[in-house]
């Protein structure tokens, strides 16, 4: 017969990941987002008044669309521009973290030893403001289980070695 133990584990003794260092993302990055949202929103504020002028629509129908629009559209503004400032990365010995949110937070804990893939991606618009997207993959997840979008090459250089190297250090 096996000798199964599964003891108990005291909280206070646990290690504190809002301690690690966390570094912020480059605000490069914000410009990206308000370009991107102000785009958007030229798309939709178009394709709504195409909506009323095109289509036998009702007024109320309308309103009640647009005053729909802008209190989506305020509450992903106000994410993006409260928030970003939340949006940092920390790198400890064993994993990397990964935290955002200003409404809706999250924080996401990779261990290193997990990690079997590492993409950066650089899109036009990124090039354009010199900034990159990091995108860590580990088993059984096709979508990636962290991304960190916003960071310099400098950064990104530094964070896929540090990747790499214990990534290959724990492999057994």
């Amino acid at each position: 017969m096996l000798n199964f133990q599964n003891n108990s584990l005291n909280i206070d003794e646990l290690p504190r990941f809002e301690t690690v260092e966390k570094y912020s993302i480059s605000v490069q990055y914000l410009k990206v987002l308000r370009i991107t949202y102000v785009v958007f929103l030229l798309i939709l504020s178009v394709a709504l008044a195409s909506l009323f002028l095109f289509s036998e629509i009702y007024d109320s129908v309308f309103y009640v669309l647009v005053g729909l629009v802008i209190f989506v559209y305020s509450f992903l503004i106000l994410e993006i521009e409260k928030g970003f400032k939340n949006r940092k990365y920390g790198l400890r010995e064993k994993d990397i973290l990964f935290q955002k949110g200003f409404l809706v937070f999250k924080e996401t804990i990779v261990p290193y030893k997990r990690i079997q893939h590492v993409e950066v991606k650089q899109g036009l618009l990124f090039k354009a403001f010199n900034i990159y997207s990091l995108k860590l993959f580990t088993a059984g997840s096709s979508l990636g289980d962290l991304k960190i979008t916003g960071l310099e090459e400098e950064q990104i250089d530094k964070i896929k070695a540090q990747i790499l190297k214990l990534s290959d250090i724990d492999e057994d």
